[in-house]
Formats: structure tokens, C-alpha cells, sequence
């Protein structure tokens, strides 16, 4: 903290200086003539001062900000023609620049600067001997007036804001053109859209509207809105994307990009009214009138703008995923390196073979030396002799590189290990940007959304100066501008309204975010009317989320929930802002991808709060590895509350179920066997303590008994593919030591998905394993999260398991080992499944062993084909069900 406290402090040492002689020339030139200071002039005096009053912010200079506030507000009405440059203004100028080079002096030789209390006056008395008119300052004119294209030209706060959102639309949008252009060619091609298709323009559109309106750039954000509500109808099912339909979404994408391009180019946008006209024929039904001449737009020349609306910069783009990639990769590259740990126990052993090999043969040689002279000297005996000689000579020689190599290797994966911590951490750093960077429209928006609803807001923004991954920023930028609008047009009442409640007519909301351990915990707190419990209920039930008796014992944290259902929305009219049921489906799905939290509560006094739990970093993790039923799993940390053993003593059977007492309150016992619904029997106790892991979220807790705790560790979270990918209760999988995979949990949805059923689970002492004849299954596939999770399946399950990667693999392990089952893919290297098949047939002893195909290859003739060559089953991956296996598994066996 000292370190960077020094660098600041230089950095201002230099900057505020390059500013203060900046304005000090510019005094001088209207001193030395006529006294009228030119608009480009003052221009530069007021960036010099705005520039001068961000850098003393940063370092925490209070008076040094307090004169260039009121520096910036000066030249500001000296711009206006408020204030005339006069001696004393002049003056007024010159001793708060003074001031203001006396204080860094001060600061930089190590003593108390004194408080520039006369400047400040001075400054005061120049404000006060303006022109007659009310002072405006610059940060409050922003408010009552839109950004034009004056303004952005201008060097204040807005303009500079103005420019980095016009750089960032111009990313932000052609990723939506690009990727719903991408849908439509698809579904041209396919003929009917695929499984959320429509969604995802859908969503597009939505996103490529919020991203026009944070840019100020009303004519796209018009054209993605009228996309929105074609794509809401296709979606609701009263449209269809028929050629037509898709040809005119086509005109609408182009003019976006057409309209966007000219910020860059720097001429005037084009008119896209005929392109609206075509989206609202096609939304009224009406016929297209494209055999009628349109008559093209009327473009009025303008002159050419002084300063550019938005000067593109040279950057190095670099996807997210392909940085993504890149710190899994050195996570990967850790992940080796801890492999090698095991190879350097393996070169010790090894070294101490050769070690004590070595002194056996030199006692055995200094025994025996008498008798190898004679052995030497027997003619016929030579070369037996000079046969041990160089036995000897080997034996040391293989010491010596044994010891050389075991040096060699202990070097290089110290190394390995240094440089891929110091790589990961880079890539971590790289990754890592102040929240500012990516929500700093949201003041802005804030602001515009209450103007356009007729609502008067003060919206207060806390912790945008801390830094997260920009995955996990990325990820929640739309979610969270859902719910700010949420709380604009559900939360807020009018100024009328809130008169007649007795709440301030100007309506509250706060945006909070702090860090708690490794985890970015978010709040969205308004005053408003709160949630209407009773219209959620009615709402509920006539959609049929819930039924009549369901919604009348739903408790109020129940329903509030259902706010997260995609669909789901209490507003009666669509809007720019509400009533499609996008809003908080985003944020439940988006925080889910992210293995995190939420949770809407009511507020401490009025209105609504939401609370946001999620990672710092999207892939590594601080996680708990525990033992359950033969299997390792990884519990991510955050979502554990305490890892306890207890006597069997202290758990107590509250109406008839096994409940631990903690903190005063009671937590059900179940195994994590039972939570992850790989059985349902009874917790089974080995000894007289209980391993538990008392599982927490939000405010829900639940204490799962799992047969040993194991290690903690940081993982990098890999993603799942296969059928794995589909269990929700599962959030990846990590690499360990020994090259196996470990499922990681989803402590969310585990616990949102555990209810107390009517069968109590019993605490059954085991004194022994029981004793029972195993099967044996050979699990045949390439993918080894594949392999691993029909291992923990089948293992779990009360089967031997061994594996193969492909054909030849397997082959060679049926015909040297006793198998009583084959589970196979198709699609592996060498020899694939099929091929088995055929081979398997041909083999007299393999012939009537039963053989599953469990494939991605879900066509007829692939299914037809399997088993006509022998398979006596034939699962897809897709429909992939673990039950569905088993069942198949005992219908066969």
C-alpha cells in the first residue's frame, strides 16, 4: 500500500505541474493583449483544472480538490460569458495556482502544508462578482440537458465519458450483429429455428438497445428496440420467422451498423425511417410494398465537424475466451507441475536402488577379491572377470546419472512450478479491472431512465473503485442493468405518489459492492413500493407456476423467488424499460453461470434489496475435497459455513428427523450421498463421530455427513461436457495429483433442491463392510470426464469398474481379464466402437459377453447399425439419464 501510495504521489508531482504551467500561459496571453481570452483557450483551462481536480482525488488531496473544483467551475462561467478575465479574477486565478504548487511542495518535502484558505476566498469572491444569472456548475448541467454532439466535444467529465461509451458500442454491437446475423443464416438454412434461437436475438436485441442507450445513440437504440419486439412476438409465438420476416431483420441490422459506422467515419447518420416503416409493416401484417419505388433518403450535407465525434484508438483485441483459455492453460500448467511431484518420488526410489545396489556390489567386490584375483589369473575364466569389471563400471556409471537426473529434475520443477505460479498470476492481473471500467454508464442511465419515466431519483454508487475479473464484471453488466431498471419502473413510485405516502418525492437507489474474501458481493437497494406479494401469488397461479394450494401456504421469501422464473413478470404494459419478463431471469442465470448467489429481501424500512454473491475470478477456486461413498468431491469453500465432527450423542431427532443443534437453531442431517441422490439410505456411521460439512446459502443451511475430509486447495474449474454438463448439481470438475477428475458441487442448487421428505433417514452404526460378490463393468470411451462420471456411477452403484480409452485398449484388457459388462462410445481413436463390436463377435470367448453403447450419435442408422452388430442396448448422450443406465444395467445383467 506504501509503494503505490509513492507512485501516485510522483506521478502528481509531475502531472499537476504540466497543468498549472498550462494555465499560467494562458493568463499570460490575456494579460498581454486584449484581455478576451478565445474559446479554445478556456476550453483548455477548464480540461487543465478538471484534469488537475481527478488527479488530486486520486491521491486523496482535499484542498488541492477543493481548488479545482472551484477553479473548474470559474472557467466553466467564464466560458459561459459569465465572468469577465478581469484583474482580480486574474489575480483570483494566479494565488489559487500558487496555492496550489505550495501544498504539493509541501507534501513532497515531508511537512504539513498549510490550508489554502485565501485562495479558496479568493476564488468565492471571483464566482460571486459574475455576470447576474444563476450558477450553473458543469457536473449539474449534464443533468438537466442530453449529451449532443457540442458536448462531447467538450473536455469535461461528460466528454470523456461520452467517447469511451461510443468506443465501447463500437465493440459491444458488432458482436450482436455478427452473432445474430449467425442465428438467422441457421435458421435460413434449417428451415425451422433450433432450441433457444429465438431466445438468444431475442436477447441480443436487448442488450444491443441498453448499449445504444448508455451511448446516447437514439436512432439504434430505436432500430434494436423495434427488433426487440419482433423477436418478443416470435418468441410469444404470434409470429413466425418466415424469409420475409428475416429479410427486413436483415435492414434493420444493417442500418445499425450503417449508423454506427459514421461516428467513426464523421459524417451525418443516415435516415433509417424506411427502414422502421418495413419493421412496422411486417409487425402489423400488412403486405411489403416493395414493388413501390422508396424514395431514398435526403441526406443534408453538413460542414464538417471542428473536432471528431469519436476518434477510434489503436488497440490489441483479445477475446475473452481466448484469455479464459489462457488461464486455464496455466492452471493446467500447475496442475503438471504437482504431477511431477509423484515423478520425483519415483526418481528418489529409484535412486536408492541403484544406491544400495551399488555399496552391495563394492562389499561383495572387496570381499570377494581374493577369490576374482584367482578367477582372473584361470585363463579359461577371463572373460567371466572382465564381464564383472564392467558390470561394476555400469553400476557406477548408472549411479551417477541416477543421482545427476534426480538433481536435474528437482531443478527444473522447482522452476516449473515458480514460473507457472508467476505466469497464472499475470494472466490473473491482466484479467483484473476496476468496476468503474465496465459500469460506468450506469450513473448516466440512471438518470435518463428516471427523466423518461417522469421520476426523480438519487442514485448513489459505492465500490466502483474495487477490481474483479472482467469475465465476471462482463457477465454481470447486463444483469445488473436490469435490475437498476427494474427498480426504476417497478420499484419507484411518482413524485405524486410518494408525497402522499410521506416519502421524499425524489426516490432512493443504491448500488453497493464490496469484497469479502474471494468473493464480489453486490447490492441493489431501492425506497420504493417493495414487492407486491399478493399480485406475485395471482400471477403465479395464472400462469401456473404454482397451484391454488401451493401459492396460499408459499411463504413471502417463496414467492419472491419466482421473480427469477424467465417469463415471469408482474407489469401489464411493455415498455422501454419492463414487462417482457427478461429481468431478473437474466440475473438468476447469469449469477448460476458463475456459481454464485442471489436473493431478493425485503428493504430494512420500504422497497426492495437484492443481494449478489459471486466469484472474483470465473475459473479457480478455494475448494474442500471430502470422501462420499469411495468418490472425491470439491466443495467451493464460500458455500460452506463449518466443518465439524461430532458425537453421535449430539444429534437430536426433532419430529422424527435427525437435526443438528447449531447456533441455536436446528440443521437437518443428511448424507451428501442423499443430496446428490446417488442413494437414499440411511446415513451410515462408522465410530462414534460424524464427519459434517455444514452447507450454507443465504439463509438456508444444511449439515451434510460425508465419510472423511480430505485437503483444501486452490482448483482451476474445468467445464464439463457430456451428459455431466446437464447435472445441475455439479458446477465442474478439477484435476487431481493423480490425474483422476473430482466433480465440484453447485452448493446452490444442492440446497435448493433439497426437501424434507416424509422418509426419515435412520443413523446405521456399520462395524464392517459387508462382504458381496462385485461385477465387473469395462467402461470403454475417450472423453475421461465421460469415463469418470459413469465410474462414480457405476462404482457408487456396488460395481467393479476398469477402463479403456478406445478399441484396442479394451481388447486387450477382456482378453486378459474376467469382465462381465462392456459400456462403450463410438466415436474414439485407433478402434472405435463399432469396430469393437465386430471384433468382440468374432472372438468365441467374447461373443456373448452384453455390450452397451453409450454414443452422442443419435441418427437411425447409427442405432440400427450398433445393434445389428451385437449391442444388446443403445443410449444416446444427449437423452443421457444416469438411472436410465443403470436400469438398462440391470434389465441385462
Amino acid at each position: 500500500m506504501s509503494e503505490l501510495h509513492d507512485m501516485l504521489l510522483a506521478a502528481f508531482q509531475v502531472e499537476h505541474k504540466e497543468h498549472l504551467e498550462s494555465i499560467r500561459a494562458i493568463l499570460l496571453k490575456l494579460e498581454q493583449g486584449d484581455g478576451v481570452a478565445a474559446s479554445a483557450d478556456l476550453d483548455e483551462m477548464f480540461r487543465c483544472a478538471h484534469s488537475l481536480k481527478a488527479a488530486a482525488r486520486v491521491c486523496d488531496f482535499h484542498a488541492v480538490t477543493s481548488i479545482s473544483e472551484r477553479l473548474e467551475t470559474l472557467f466553466f462561467q467564464m466560458r459561459k460569458g459569465a465572468v469577465r478575465p478581469d484583474k482580480p479574477v486574474v489575480a483570483a486565478i494566479r494565488a489559487a495556482l500558487n496555492a496550489v504548487e505550495d501544498w504539493a511542495l509541501g507534501v513532497a518535502e515531508k511537512r504539513n502544508p498549510l490550508e489554502p484558505i485565501q485562495a479558496l476566498a479568493a476564488l468565492e469572491n471571483a464566482l460571486e462578482n459574475r455576470k447576474s444569472g444563476a450558477q450553473i456548475r458543469p457536473d449539474e448541467e449534464d443533468i438537466s440537458t442530453p449529451v449532443s454532439r457540442s458536448a462531447l466535444r467538450m473536455p469535461g467529465s461528460d466528454a470523456e465519458l461520452g467517447v469511451k461509451l461510443l468506443a465501447a458500442f463500437q465493440i459491444e454491437h458488432k458482436e450482436h450483429l455478427e452473432e445474430i446475423r449467425a442465428i438467422l443464416a441457421e435458421i435460413v438454412k434449417n428451415g425451422v429455428p433450433a432450441a433457444g434461437q429465438v431466445d438468444e436475438v431475442f436477447r441480443r436485441a436487448h442488450s444491443l438497445k441498453g448499449a445504444a442507450r448508455l451511448a446516447e445513440l437514439h436512432a439504434a437504440e430505436t432500430l434494436a428496440h423495434r427488433l426487440e419486439s419482433l423477436f418478443a412476438r416470435v418468441r410469444e409465438g404470434s409470429m413466425s420467422l418466415d424469409r420475409e420476416m428475416i429479410r427486413v431483420i436483415g435492414l434493420g441490422l444493417d442500418a445499425i451498423e450503417d449508423w454506427a459506422a459514421t461516428m467513426v467515419e464523421k459524417r451525418e447518420p443516415p435516415n433509417s425511417a424506411h427502414v422502421l416503416q418495413a419493421i412496422d409493416r411486417i409487425m402489423n401484417g400488412e403486405p411489403n410494398e416493395e414493388a413501390e419505388p422508396v424514395a431514398k433518403p435526403v441526406v443534408v450535407e453538413a460542414a464538417p465537424f471542428s473536432k471528431p465525434m469519436f476518434q477510434p484508438v489503436e488497440t490489441v483485441r483479445v477475446s475473452a475466451d481466448n484469455l479464459d483459455r489462457l488461464l486455464r492453460s496455466t492452471g493446467q500448467l500447475l496442475t503438471e507441475s504437482s504431477h511431477q511431484n509423484v515423478v520425483a518420488r519415483d526418481l528418489t526410489g529409484l535412486h536408492r536402488q541403484i544406491d544400495n545396489l551399488e555399496k552391495e556390489w563394492v562389499a561383495m567386490r572387496n570381499g570377494a577379491a581374493p577369490a576374482l584375483r584367482q578367477l582372473a589369473a584361470m585363463p579359461e575364466m577371463v572373460r567371466v572377470a572382465r564381464y564383472l569389471g564392467l558390470v561394476e563400471q555400469q553400476v557406477r556409471s548408472l549411479a551417477r546419472r541416477a543421482r545427476a537426473v534426480r538433481q536435474l529434475h528437482q531443478r527444473s520443477s522447482w522452476t516449473l512450478g515458480m514460473l507457472g505460479g508467476q505466469l497464472q498470476q499475470d494472466v490473473r492481473r491482466v484479467r483484473m479491472v476496476a468496476a468503474e471500467t465496465v459500469f460506468q454508464g450506469f450513473r448516466k442511465m440512471m438518470r435518463d431512465l428516471a427523466r423518461d419515466d417522469g421520476k426523480e431519483i438519487d442514485f448513489h454508487v459505492s465500490g466502483f473503485e474495487i477490481e474483479a475479473d472482467r469475465m465476471v464484471l462482463q457477465a454481470l453488466k447486463d444483469p445488473l442493468m436490469h435490475v437498476l431498471r427494474n427498480a426504476v419502473s417497478h420499484g419507484l413510485e411518482l413524485p405524486a405518489e410518494r408525497q402522499r405516502q410521506g416519502k421524499n418525492p425524489m426516490g432512493r437507489v443504491t448500488l453497493h459492492m464490496e469484497v469479502l474474501g474471494n468473493r464480489l458481493k453486490i447490492m441493489v437497494e431501492d425506497d420504493g413500493r417493495g414487492i407486491d406479494v399478493a399480485k406475485v401469488r395471482d400471477v403465479a397461479v395464472r400462469r401456473g407456476f404454482l397451484s391454488h394450494a401451493e401459492a396460499a401456504t408459499a411463504s413471502p421469501e417463496e414467492l419472491a423467488h419466482l421473480l427469477f422464473k424467465a417469463g415471469f413478470s408482474t407489469s401489464k404494459v411493455v415498455t422501454d424499460l419492463s414487462g417482457r419478463g427478461m429481468g431478473l431471469s437474466v440475473v438468476h442465470e447469469a449469477v448460476a453461470r458463475l456459481q454464485g448467489e442471489v436473493e431478493l429481501r425485503p428493504g430494512k424500512t420500504a422497497g426492495t434489496t437484492l443481494f449478489l454473491s459471486v466469484p472474483l475470478l470465473v475459473s479457480t477456486q478455494r475448494l474442500l475435497l471430502v470422501s462420499c461413498r469411495g468418490q472425491t468431491f470439491a466443495i467451493p469453500l464460500h458455500g460452506i459455513e463449518r466443518l465439524l465432527r461430532v458425537m453421535l450423542s449430539e444429534i437430536e431427532m426433532v419430529e422424527g428427523k435427525p437435526m443438528l443443534l447449531f447456533q441455536g437453531q436446528p440443521i437437518p442431517v443428511l448424507s451428501l450421498a442423499s443430496l446428490l441422490e446417488m442413494s437414499h439410505d440411511d446415513i451410515r456411521v462408522e465410530g462414534e463421530r460424524l464427519p459434517l460439512v455444514i452447507l450454507r446459502m443465504g439463509t438456508k443451511r444444511v449439515a451434510a455427513v460425508v465419510d472423511a475430509l480430505l485437503d483444501e486447495r486452490d482448483g482451476l474449474i474445468k467445464d464439463l461436457d457430456g451428459p455431466a454438463a446437464q447435472v445441475r448439481k455439479l458446477a465442474g470438475g478439477i484435476l487431481l495429483e493423480d490425474g483422476s477428475v473430482s466433480l465440484v458441487l453447485n452448493i446452490a442448487e444442492l440446497i435448493r433442491s433439497f426437501k424434507p421428505s416424509d422418509r426419515v433417514p435412520a443413523l446405521q452404526k456399520v462395524t464392517a463392510a459387508p462382504v458381496k460378490t462385485r461385477q465387473t463393468v469395462l467402461v470403454v470411451d475417450d472423453s475421461l470426464t465421460t469415463r469418470t462420471l459413469e465410474k462414480s456411477i457405476l462404482e457408487t452403484h456396488g460395481y467393479d469398474v476398469r477402463i479403456a480409452v478406445d478399441g484396442v485398449e479394451a481388447l486387450a484388457k477382456l482378453r486378459s481379464e474376467s469382465i462381465d459388462l462392456v459400456i462403450t462410445d463410438v466415436q474414439m481413436p485407433r478402434m472405435d466402437g463399432f469396430q469393437l463390436l465386430e471384433e468382440m463377435k468374432k472372438d468365441k470367448l467374447l461373443a456373448k459377453l452384453p455390450v452397451i453403447v453409450v454414443t452422442s450419435l443419435s441418427r437411425r442408422e447409427d442405432q440400427e447399425r450398433g445393434l445389428a452388430l451385437g449391442a444388446d442396448a443403445y443410449i444416446v448422450k444427449r437423452k443421457f439419464d444416469h438411472q436410465e443406465l443403470l436400469d438398462t444395467i440391470r434389465q441385462i445383467m
